[in-house]
């Protein structure tokens, strides 16, 4: 958001952002020439310079709104502006895994343009299906079509630990509490990491969960850990999944974060508080 909570547009967030990383002199070069050539060929492109960019870590992604908020809802894919090659990894909209790798940044582009586009066309108001690899992991876990456990236990507990259990956290415990998912491996932009869908890991952390919670104005109940106890993972009423440490990262929305947590999908980090 620009000052005063006034909304930029696309245009100027594209023009700061090649502004911030146009090269310098070679006495001060902070950036790099990768992807800046990536910055540009994207901003040429129609469909993703009418979108909100944003880069971490040389990769580049792009959102619906200038918001940290909306970071990660959009279909992916993400590109690297790697020092000799540019590479695009995401899904298709049935959920095929998709890795493109070029020297030429204008096609790069193109192909994340083309995975955009099918995502948004293919986007609908239907129930929820999973990708092919999704469910193999889910049901490996213990999910099936259907599943619904009762959640009276992790409430009574963790509400006597000062949580309070939101609808959505108790629509997503009753899906998908207790799971245990032990695979890992290579993901589509991080590596795939074990998760245990047990709340009641975070017995005694309710003053952590409620800092954050009030840092992003959400109410964060526990779902379970990740990478054997390495972070919590959380869920706020308006069913986001973030990953909880001494930093907090949003996975998305419910039932996309699913999706992207199971199929190594990097969370988005939120910004370091201002004190």
């Amino acid at each position: 958001m620009g000052a005063e909570g006034a909304q930029r547009s696309p245009e100027e967030v594209w023009a700061e952002l090649l502004e911030a990383n146009r090269p310098r002199s070679a006495e001060e070069e902070q950036s790099s020439p990768s992807l800046w050539c990536l910055l540009q060929a994207a901003r040429r492109e129609p469909l993703l310079r009418a979108m909100y960019p944003w880069i971490s870590m040389r990769q580049l992604s792009l959102s619906a709104s200038d918001s940290w908020e909306e970071r990660g809802h959009g279909p992916l894919p993400a590109m690297f502006a790697r020092p000799d090659a540019y590479e695009v990894v995401g899904r298709t909209s049935g959920g095929d895994r998709v890795g493109f790798v070029t020297a030429d940044p204008v096609e790069a582009v193109a192909c994340a343009a083309e995975l955009i586009h099918d995502r948004q066309a293919a986007q609908g108001k239907g129930p929820h299906v999973w990708s092919a690899e999704a469910e193999t992991v889910l049901r490996g876990g213990g999910w099936y079509p259907g599943r619904s456990v009762d959640t009276t236990v992790w409430r009574e507990r963790l509400e006597a630990d000062g949580f309070r259990m939101h609808a959505a956290a108790e629509g997503f415990l009753r899906e998908f509490g207790g799971l245990t998912v032990v695979d890992g491996g290579p993901g589509i932009t991080r590596a795939r990491e074990a998760f245990s869908l047990h709340p009641l890991h975070a017995l005694g952390e309710d003053d952590h969960f409620g800092e954050w919670g009030e840092e992003i104005s959400r109410c964060l109940f526990p779902v379970g850990e990740l990478d054997h106890g390495h972070a919590f993972l959380g869920l706020d009423e308006q069913g986001e999944l973030y990953a909880v440490d001494n930093w907090l990262a949003r996975f998305g929305r419910m039932p996309e974060a699913m999706e992207n947590l199971v199929l190594g999908v990097m969370p988005v980090r939120m910004p370091d508080p201002d004190h």
